[in-house]
């Protein structure tokens, strides 16, 4: 179905999503003017410091929800590690780099560009159902990319790999325009090769500074209705250094973003012509000096089965997938799930426990235990009702006159409920205490920054948005993202989830 012509064909859209910003970080930013550009589209447009990432607040998750309008459960996309119940064995879609080499780069390389997005994403993409309206699309390194178009592998070293392996395809689908780095792209350009974007250490040309390059071309020439550029190093920033070198990288993040708005002739040109928006898909919580590290190789009375090869064996009664400062848990028939909850919920570190079972969510916290569902009861801000039993303070609810409010975990019940749902993220879900972390299945962890709890450290998100007609309000989810832009567009909700 296309646009009738006798009506207007609405302004294209720019999604800009900057992976990992904290917003306390980008405002701070902003007003003491070290971010002029995403400053001046604040400014102009409506600019919202708390919205809320889905749980886990890690990116291939986040990145699914942004891309799709869909929760965990339904996006299918649970984390950057997860276990594959019918395969017997873990699946990683990348992490740090011993994660990686220890996983092998190769079949992470195979799980994050071709798994994801063609075998493990069940919801429709923005860049699927615009399409099926009559709107082409286009992207930039943005890792759920999944559309109605082929494109072929670009780089001969891993198309030498492709010929001598089992894992990597000729090919992938993604939308009409479609660029990462020298992997991929759907027209010659001139940036990519050993002179192009990045310098000497450049990762195949997957880079923030030729992001912004695509982005001022795709931008000046009016290449498509919907485009969507990537900016990932902001995330990498505050995992290795913290939020104050995440900060002073806003500087370049800003002149990126600036060479964008440059290209349409500046930021009121391009309000005039395009609605943009622009957000980060996770927040970013600081990790303590210390003992940061919460080790969940050791559970009381279980026999734990962790690590790259984890799997279900002999007399294993727990198969455990770190994800940063949130963490799988998946158990043998049989295995209570409030006993395990109950014998975790009083470890360092250990925050939040959750599980689902008998058609309610179940949270044990420090405050006590809560189960919900939607149903009569409490609303919150967006309008859904909640009956609950228990204690709210497990979760830090305010419940008064029939509204209920959250503290430290942000939307907490719509994101658990939008996790719990699917036998993929385990039996038993962890969030973190702010200062620790899980790590990742490979051992390792990060030491300044990480993310993937429910709290509001790293849950919260900025969403910045200009140039929409009058009623579009900026999203406070980012699972309304899509549903946004598909009203923008007049092309409905997503479709339903794909069948595999």
């Amino acid at each position: 179905m296309t646009t009738p012509e006798h009506s207007p064909r609405p302004k294209p859209v720019l999604l800009l999503v900057l992976d990992g910003i904290r917003p306390d970080v980008l405002r701070a930013a902003v007003e003491a003017g070290e971010a002029p550009n995403l400053g001046a589209l604040a400014e102009r447009g409506e600019a919202v410091w708390d919205a809320v990432s889905v749980f886990p607040s890690i990116t291939p998750a986040a990145t699914a929800a942004i891309a799709t309008g869909e929760a965990p459960a339904r996006s299918g996309i649970v984390g950057h590690a997860w276990y594959d119940e019918r395969e017997r064995r873990v699946v990683v879609y990348g992490a740090m780099t011993e994660t990686v080499m220890a996983t092998g780069p190769i079949k992470v390389f195979h799980n994050n560009v071709w798994r994801m997005n063609r075998d493990d994403l069940k919801a429709a993409t923005l860049f699927e159902t615009l399409h099926d309206r009559g709107f082409d699309g286009a992207c930039v390194n943005f890792p759920v990319r999944r559309g109605p178009h082929t494109h072929p592998i670009r780089m001969k070293t891993v198309e030498n790999y492709r010929k001598n392996g089992r894992y990597l395809g000729p090919s992938v689908e993604g939308p009409k325009r479609y660029f990462m780095g020298d992997l991929f792209y759907s027209q010659e350009t001139g940036f990519n090769g050993r002179k192009a974007s990045g310098g000497i250490f450049r990762s195949a040309g997957i880079n923030d500074e030729y992001a912004a390059r695509i982005g001022a071309m795709l931008v000046k020439e009016r290449s498509a209705p919907f485009n969507l550029v990537y900016f990932f190093k902001g995330d990498s920033i505050a995992h290795h250094h913290g939020l104050q070198a995440q900060r002073e990288w806003l500087q370049t993040a800003d002149g990126y973003v600036g060479r964008i708005f440059a290209a349409a002739g500046g930021v009121d040109r391009l309000l005039e012509e395009y609605a943009v928006l622009a957000l980060s898909d996770h927040g970013h919580a600081p990790l303590l000096p210390g003992r940061r590290h919460v080790d969940l190789r050791r559970i009381p009375d279980l026999k734990v089965s962790s690590g790259i090869r984890a799997r279900f064996g002999r007399n294993v009664d727990a198969v455990v997938v770190p994800n940063g400062r949130s963490a799988l848990l998946y158990l043998r028939d049989g295995i209570a799930q409030e006993g395990v909850a109950q014998s975790l919920i009083g470890r360092r570190g250990v925050d939040v426990a959750a599980w689902s079972g008998d058609g309610w969510a179940n949270a044990l916290g420090g405050g006590g235990r809560l189960r919900f569902r939607p149903g009569e009861g409490p609303r919150d801000a967006s309008g859904r009702s909640w009956e609950l039993e228990g204690d709210p303070q497990a979760l830090d609810l305010d419940v008064s006159d029939g509204e209920l409010g959250y503290g430290d975990y942000p939307d907490a019940l719509e994101r658990l409920w939008g996790l719990l749902s699917t036998p993929r993220c385990g039996d038993v879900v962890l969030s973190a205490t702010p200062g620790y972390t899980f790590g990742e299945i490979s051992g390792g962890y990060h030491k300044a920054s990480d993310h993937g709890s429910l709290h509001a450290e790293d849950s919260n998100v900025f969403v910045l948005a200009g140039g929409f007609e009058g009623g579009e309000a900026a999203p406070r989810r980012i699972t309304d993202v899509a549903p946004m832009l598909l009203g923008h567009f007049g092309a409905g909700r997503p479709a339903e989830e794909r069948v595999h």
